[in-house]
């Protein structure tokens, strides 16, 4: 492969062909991920199913971002096309992957919408057994404190290293709503974007389709003209050959009645 500058060049066509599987095959992942986050959505028990919903939310997202930058690749390539029938070809095929990942994001943000209500849920009921068992301890009197009253003592401290707990993992909840929320702009934002190219896309298809009308029937009009020149020609092509003959044979005539006159 042709080296410039300590960097490979990658052949335009090839680059086009990767970034198309490349579009292709994170949607079909993040089609995946979805039917797996919807499923699990049914079935969540434990902290652990819920953190595991999660990062197959995090990693659809991440793909559904890879996929849009390689979108975006694939209508510049449209630029390199070497022929017009290349540039519809890649044009149409933009069309089709755009089409497909705006459908699969928009299924995906619904989803994602029903886990982040799911996780609110159950941080607030978390939130509120915290609390409940967050009581403060009852006081010790300086009796009990002067006999050595140990028991109560190490039943405050695991009080308050259980409320720290609860603390610490409300504080993670929040963490993890947090980035869901994140997650659910970036959605919003790739989708925003894909009906705006979508958009941009359809007007101007009719606006080729416009200019292709308007060029056919100035065409046809310029088949009518010719026709009519053609005709108008042709008529006096026939006129001029028939006074041509009318003369011929007036002459002929002429000579021939001076001739036998003579």
């Amino acid at each position: 492969m042709a080296q410039l500058g300590g960097q490979s060049l990658q052949d335009p066509d090839s680059s086009y062909v990767q970034d198309c599987r490349q579009v292709q095959d994170a949607t079909y992942t993040i089609q995946t991920r979805t039917g797996q986050v919807s499923r699990l959505l049914g079935t969540l028990e434990g902290e652990e199913d819920v953190r595991h919903c999660r990062g197959l939310v995090d990693d659809a997202v991440r793909l559904a971002s890879e996929a849009r930058t390689a979108l975006s690749r694939v209508r510049e390539h449209q630029r390199q096309a070497a022929t017009q029938a290349e540039r519809n070809s890649r044009r149409a095929m933009h069309r089709k992957l755009s089409d497909n990942l705006a459908i699969t994001v928009r299924v995906l943000e619904d989803i994602v919408g029903r886990f982040t209500a799911e996780e609110r849920r159950r941080s607030a009921s978390a939130a509120g057994v915290g609390v409940a068992q967050a009581a403060p301890a009852p006081a010790i009197s300086s009796a009990d404190a002067a006999g050595g009253n140990e028991q109560q003592l190490v039943a405050m401290g695991a009080s308050v290293s259980r409320a720290a707990l609860e603390e610490e993992i409300q504080e993670d909840r929040v963490k993890a709503l947090r980035r869901v929320d994140e997650d659910m702009l970036c959605l919003q934002r790739i989708y925003t974007d894909l009906a705006s190219q979508a958009e941009e896309q359809q007007a101007s298809f009719d606006t080729i389709e416009n200019h292709m009308a308007s060029a056919a029937a100035d065409v046809e009009l310029g088949r009518r003209e010719i026709e009519m020149m053609g005709k108008y020609s042709w008529q006096r092509r026939l006129k001029r050959k028939l006074w041509m003959a009318l003369g011929a044979t007036v002459a002929a005539v002429t000579v021939g009645s001076f001739i036998f006159s003579s």
